[in-house]
């Protein structure tokens, strides 16, 4: 069977703009009297981890955190749901044109991305990916990046009825946690250098592919 392609988002499919996520992320504090934001030096990368890690630690300080980490999620999926827009999110060159190669080749394409369920598909709807992802692994459940690409697995044969072997899955990404979670798994790695981070920095974590454009990739799938 063909490779199983999973796309990180932020990065890989498309940029948010940063003022819109620091913007929201300040508001939701603000809603809930959190004076404490251990994000607003910059010194905190988003980059590779999974939206519950990033929200655990906005309100790590605070009181009740169990409680008030369920309350902080909600208002966050409700300004997403409510606010974010094509004018906040920038398409990369190359991954549009890798998404339609997969559509007209026929290859399943699903998520494995840190964000949340509902605003992943806010954003890649956003972005004009409309019914083109189907099943994923989203930073809804777990912290550590690694778990994502088996939870996407899980949600595949949800959908399908069977599991494929974990080496039929491709994880397609632009940070070494996206690397790390696929060689956790025993999926096929891709790096792409349209993120945060540069060729020389993703090749230390050794990928199985490496590019600078996910054109590129068209090109490797044939092989796997």
């Amino acid at each position: 069977m063909k490779p199983i392609l999973l796309f990180d988002i932020d990065g890989t499919l498309m940029h948010v703009k940063h003022a819109f996520t620091r913007n929201l992320i300040s508001d939701i504090l603000n809603d809930f009297g959190i004076r404490s934001n251990p994000l607003e030096d910059g010194s905190y990368s988003f980059a590779g981890r999974t939206d519950k890690e990033i929200f655990t630690k906005l309100i790590s300080a605070e009181k009740n955190s169990s409680q008030l980490y369920d309350e902080v999620r909600e208002k966050y999926l409700y300004y997403m749901k409510h606010t974010f827009s094509t004018s906040d999110a920038d398409c990369i060159d190359g991954a549009m044109e890798l998404v339609e190669f997969g559509k007209k080749e026929q290859y399943q394409m699903g998520l494995c991305t840190g964000n949340f369920r509902e605003s992943a598909f806010y954003k890649v709807d956003a972005a004009g990916y409309q019914n083109t992802f189907l099943f994923g692994g989203f930073g809804c459940n777990h912290a550590d990046r690694k778990h994502l690409p088996a939870e996407a697995s899980a949600d595949f044969e949800n959908l399908n009825g069977f599991r494929p072997a974990p080496d039929r899955f491709v994880v397609i990404g632009d940070t070494p946690n996206d690397i790390r979670c696929a060689k956790h798994f025993g999926a096929i790695s891709v790096a792409v250098s349209t993120g945060s981070f540069t060729e020389k920095e993703l090749k230390e974590s050794a990928p199985d592919i490496l590019v600078s454009d996910l054109r590129e990739l068209i090109d490797h799938l044939p092989e796997m």
